[in-house]
């Protein structure tokens, strides 16, 4: 099953925007060799499919729905504060819209953390949801958009993260780009700050 899990995630390898897998298999050989604890998105299982969960502290439970995410993550990284682990937050665009401040805190009390944006650029569950209802409906599925995207603007979470004091890069959608990035963070992480790279991921 692991290994067919590994074929699957390359399927679609050099998409962009990025495929949640390729995001997943990114931030795993980054962290890998780290001690490091996954604060609550999965990527939509594909992370559980994909790390070893070796240890029963890697992941202490997944969010709670739209804005509960980044102070939940902002709790596990402070619980986990000068135990050397690398703390990781898959971070959902809309659910750090809601409260872009939190940035502002882990920079204010020096919580490290390593933020890898999974930046759909929407409210997606919702705008789904939109989707369904309009068809139910009979109504222009063409509008489920409306109040759901994040785009036109786009916002630019890597100069949020800086404006607030943190290290921030991005948006990045070419996959091969993701690595190389995630390691500078890390390396910021290890100093003892947030960092956040901001990934361009598709819808679903």
């Amino acid at each position: 099953v692991w290994a067919k899990w590994q074929e699957d995630a390359r399927r679609n390898w050099n998409a962009s925007p990025i495929t949640f897998a390729r995001l997943a298999l990114e931030i795993w050989e980054v962290i890998k060799t780290e001690d490091w604890v996954l604060t609550a998105n999965t990527l939509k299982q594909q992370v559980r499919k994909l790390w070893d969960f070796d240890k029963p502290y890697r992941h202490p439970g997944v969010e709670l729905g739209t804005s509960t995410q980044i102070g939940i993550s902002l709790g596990v990284a402070l619980a986990h504060k000068g135990t050397g682990r690398i703390v990781v937050d898959i971070q959902p665009d809309g659910d750090l819209m809601f409260d872009a401040g939190a940035l502002w805190i882990a920079a204010k009390y020096e919580i490290p953390m390593l933020v890898v944006m999974h930046n759909n650029r929407a409210y997606y569950n919702d705008w789904e949801h939109q989707i369904r209802m309009a068809k139910l409906r009979g109504t222009d599925e063409a509008k489920a958009h409306i109040g759901m995207d994040l785009f036109a603007p786009e916002p630019d979470f890597g100069a949020l993260a800086r404006a607030m004091g943190c290290y921030g890069e991005g948006p990045i959608d070419k996959p091969q780009d993701i690595r190389p990035a995630l390691l500078r963070a890390l390396a910021e992480v290890k100093k003892g700050r947030l960092a956040l790279v901001d990934t361009i991921t598709q819808h679903r």
